[in-house]
């Protein structure tokens, strides 16, 4: 009897070995140069270590669509890796199956100059023999793909919103458009682990940018294009973090369009606030009972003072992930 249970268990311990042994058989690494499932349309141009979007290919003009087909059955995730440097765009964008799943910042992730390899998930998805998987460059800047990696789940397929992008997906866009003059308004605080970007511009001109590559650099936020060190917090050497309470302000026109993005992998209690005389808003004129902002006296403006004491109106909370 002893020995029956003795065989029993060591044929289920070969079998739990097997299993572990195979459960990643089926993981799939596609490299740039893999031209069997490879197709580059556009203007890419292929080096040693990457494919990127080039001036000095096709057209010149570095917009091209790379299509991926790796002919896999079954849930995977898909993870995509790329050069991030500080002349790369920042709306990559990647389609599985049609849909857009992500639009990522390739230059988040390249600190102080520097280049960095980044590894971005874009989700997990049910694919077949017949899917397809898209890196789509079409605003004229330069674009990099190193590689994907498919590698087996089972974890439920990425819930993929109807207008484009993962629901809770960690890239954004607003726009708003001033309707009188008045402030705008940009309250920033960017905690994170792994690289994360934010961006606000006005008629195409950045006036605001934050690009961190860790939780533990000194990568302070620029505005108006200077670096606004006290944007970080030093904790102890070689360790900083994102102040608290930072306000900017810029004077916008009737008619001027403010754009904001944010992308990458930030962590809980991240937002990017941006408030002003956009559609809908109640100034402080037209809304007699505007409660004044206890927290005003408190919260120093790294750029310019407030011009009054009450709340941001129209307040559009473009990232909380609280």
């Amino acid at each position: 009897m002893m020995k029956k249970i003795v065989s029993c268990f060591l044929v289920a311990f070969v079998l739990s070995l097997l299993a572990l042994s195979t459960s990643n058989a089926a993981d799939l690494k596609i490299k740039f140069t893999d031209k069997s499932r490879l197709n580059y349309q556009g203007d890419w141009k292929l080096i040693s270590y990457q494919a990127y979007t080039s001036k000095d290919a096709g057209k010149g003009g570095r917009r091209g669509t790379l299509t991926c087909e790796p002919k896999l059955s079954g849930t995977y995730q898909i993870i995509t890796e790329f050069k991030a440097t500080v002349n790369r765009g920042n709306r990559a964008q990647y389609f599985v199956n049609g849909s857009k799943v992500k639009e990522v910042d390739q230059r988040a992730g390249a600190a102080n100059g520097k280049s960095a390899f980044i590894k971005v998930s874009l989700g997990v998805f049910a694919l077949t023999p017949e899917s397809k998987v898209e890196l789509r460059a079409e605003d004229g800047k330069s674009y990099s793909f190193v590689g994907f990696t498919f590698t087996t789940s089972t974890e439920v397929p990425t819930d993929v919103s109807a207008d484009g992008g993962i629901a809770g997906d960690t890239g954004a866009e607003g726009s708003f458009v001033a309707k009188k003059d008045g402030d705008l308004v940009i309250e920033p605080y960017l905690s994170t682990y792994a690289p994360a970007a934010f961006h606000v511009f006005v008629d195409g001109k950045e006036v605001f940018s934050w690009v961190r590559s860790d939780s533990t650099t000194k990568e302070p936020c620029v505005f108006q294009g200077a670096a606004d060190d006290k944007s970080m917090i030093l904790n102890k050497p070689g360790d900083y973090s994102p102040a608290p309470g930072l306000k900017y302000t810029v004077a916008l026109k009737a008619g001027q369009k403010v754009t904001s993005t944010k992308s990458g992998s930030y962590e809980s209690g991240t937002y990017l606030k941006i408030s002003g005389p956009f559609d809908g808003a109640a100034t402080a004129d037209d809304k007699a009972d505007a409660e004044p902002d206890k927290d005003a006296g408190d919260k120093k403006e790294a750029g310019k003072t407030p011009t009054d004491t009450t709340k941001p109106v129209a307040m559009d909370d473009v990232l909380n992930n609280d």
